[in-house]
């Protein structure tokens, strides 16, 4: 799997774009790239595969890219049961319950990123998995770093599939919103999601 990872990785999909499966057949035996984050030079996929009882289960690996810009071999963060059927529209908006997005899973670790002037090069990042409605066509994420606290960074996702990696460095905040596409214009769908690091 971490070979998978790395290969998405080195495909270059940048902050913003993502790679996906829509469906992941039953009797898939190889693991599909669900999404891709790359955040300057740390960068997360999550992995979907079923498992030989045929429940849906997921893997988040990391590596981070040095400065010759090549990536490290990635490492397993974490894995576990989705908890949802993905594959199946109706499921998915049956556990969404009517909502257009939610936090299925959360996690932290401590990864190790290039030493920099105020880092020994160990950061705690913090990783949600969010599950998107079918009714959305892409995902509005507004970041907001420490540095300068009242500005943002926007920037819009194509969803290809319903689950969205989002992580977040210290003291970094996040507000995303659900989105479905007109023919000239964007309608945001329920409430945004606010997400902030727990280092705050």
């Amino acid at each position: 799997m971490a070979d998978i990872a790395g290969a998405a990785l080195r495909s270059g999909v940048p902050l913003g774009a993502r790679t996906a499966v829509k469906r992941l057949p039953l009797d898939a035996g190889t693991p599909h790239v669900a999404d891709v984050w790359i955040s300057g030079d740390l960068g997360f996929v999550l992995l979907l595969h079923r498992r030989g009882d045929g429940l849906m289960a997921e893997e988040l690996y990391y590596s981070s890219r040095g400065e010759d810009g090549v990536w490290e071999c990635p490492e397993h963060l974490s894995g576990g049961f989705v908890g949802v059927e993905t594959a199946d529209p109706s499921a998915v908006e049956c556990a969404l319950a009517g909502a257009p997005m939610s936090v299925v899973a959360e996690s932290g670790s401590l990864v190790y990123a290039r030493p920099g002037p105020k880092s020994d090069g160990e950061e705690f990042v913090h990783v949600w998995e969010l599950l998107v409605s079918g009714a959305a066509d892409l995902i509005e994420i507004e970041r907001f770093s420490p540095a300068l606290p009242e500005a943002s960074a926007l920037s819009r996702r194509d969803l290809t599939g319903p689950l969205v990696l989002l992580v977040l460095l210290p003291g970094e905040r996040a507000r995303v919103q659900a989105v479905r596409r007109g023919n000239s214009s964007l309608t945001r769908l329920g409430a945004p999601l606010e997400l902030r690091h727990p280092e705050q």
